[in-house]
């Protein structure tokens, strides 16, 4: 959600994602974190990106929020991903 992508002073200024599935929450009116940020993010690793009618905080679209959460869970419930388990002994 409004991801600090290319932001001056950040020491990571653009993680590589480490799913198939990424998902990017970005805010039209967003005046921290310019919005070209997630849509430069988004088009170069084929990022999910949904550009709400929202500020920085995207409060008054918590439920759509939620809605694309729910979907992202759903999406790698149905990959059949598993934790793999650990071997302490």
């Amino acid at each position: 959600m409004a991801p600090a992508f290319y932001i001056p002073g950040y020491a990571v200024q653009e993680p590589v994602p480490v799913s198939p599935r990424v998902v990017v929450a970005h805010g039209w009116n967003d005046d921290v974190v310019p919005v070209d940020n997630s849509i430069r993010y988004a088009r170069k690793y084929g990022a999910e990106l949904h550009l709400l009618d929202s500020d920085h905080r995207l409060n008054d679209q918590i439920p759509m929020v939620v809605c694309l959460l729910g979907r992202l869970l759903d999406a790698v419930g149905q990959l059949g991903h598993s934790p793999k388990k650990v071997d302490l002994d």
